[in-house]
């Protein structure tokens, strides 16, 4: 093939993935529902392919529970219904996930909780496409800021026959998960703040100018969150405690289609132990802004605490 046909073929390749990503943003980035704001993107070669869906909506949500009883059995039409007592939640705003489940028998119990969520989608979603003249490589660049906060603080007492908690903090694939479980006897306090400002990612691609489309191939996908996180747990466990932490590598795996673990770490403690765990992770990257004086997990100013 002459030089000026490699030229020809490259540009149309060049053209062709630039309208593929563009009708792909045109369709899927800021479409609107009642409910909540969604966009998604995917770059596909006939090798390998990244994609990604985020999903968050404008919210102010301010919460308060306090608890305090006996679990006891309950005479209902002449029966004993056997003393119980579950509670569950999950909050998930773009990829910023707090879960909690608790499940009681008989005994003594009470509870104080108070989560805060704000989250706002007002900015526009953005996306480039850039390659220099000459140059085999092709860059796409994703740029959205949907700030997300939670904060969450919370305590449990109980004394009977046996209780299991667990509560899973995760922030754009970052974590913190606590199972206490089979306690006669269990104290918790735990203290959480998840906040993300920005999200940054990259995809580079390489286009070879010659007959085989099998060499085209994404070389690299960067996914680089602005966030924080903020976790405690401090626990007196008469049972099993299992405390886990993750924290994922910002380059995507192609090879096994995830981005995979950075850094992780489990303990395990089965007995009665007194346990106290504090993690604060944090990451920013040059191409977000935020004002961490402006919105912060700090709990000194907004955090009620327990």
């Amino acid at each position: 093939m002459r030089k000026d046909d490699e030229s020809v073929r490259t540009t149309a390749i060049m053209i062709s993935v630039l309208i593929s990503i563009m009708i792909l943003i045109s369709a899927f980035v800021c479409i609107h529902t009642s409910d909540a704001t969604k966009w998604s993107s995917r770059i596909q070669t006939a090798s390998n392919m990244w994609s990604i869906q985020r999903q968050s909506q404008n919210l102010s949500f301010d919460y308060t529970e306090h608890v305090r009883g006996n679990i006891s059995a309950v005479d209902f039409h002449g029966r004993s219904l056997r003393p119980y007592h579950s509670s569950y939640q999950t909050m998930r705003e773009n990829d910023v996930i707090l879960m909690g489940r608790t499940s009681a028998s008989e005994g003594n119990f009470s509870s104080t909780e108070n989560i805060l969520l704000r989250s706002d989608t007002s900015e526009e979603v953005t996306a480039n496409f850039f390659k220099e003249k000459g140059s085999q490589y092709f860059a796409v660049n994703y740029f959205e800021s949907w700030p997300v906060i939670i904060k969450s603080s919370r305590r449990t007492e109980y004394a009977g026959k046996n209780i299991n908690e667990m509560s899973l903090a995760d922030n754009g694939h970052d974590y913190a998960s606590s199972n206490l479980l089979y306690n006669k006897k269990l104290s918790v306090i735990e203290r959480t703040g998840l906040l993300q400002t920005r999200l940054n990612a990259t995809v580079i691609g390489m286009l070879l100018p010659n007959n085989t489309r099998s060499n085209e191939t994404l070389v690299s996908a960067r996914l680089k969150p602005n966030h924080e996180t903020v976790y405690m747990i401090l626990a007196n466990s008469t049972g099993i405690a299992d405390l886990k932490y993750c924290l994922s590598d910002y380059n995507y795996d192609f090879k096994h289609s995830h981005n995979p673990v950075a850094v992780e770490g489990e303990g395990w403690y089965t007995g009665n132990f007194s346990i106290f765990r504090s993690i604060d992770e944090r990451s920013v990257y040059e191409n977000g802004s935020f004002d961490s004086e402006e919105i912060s997990c700090d709990f000194a100013e907004n955090a009620t605490s327990t």
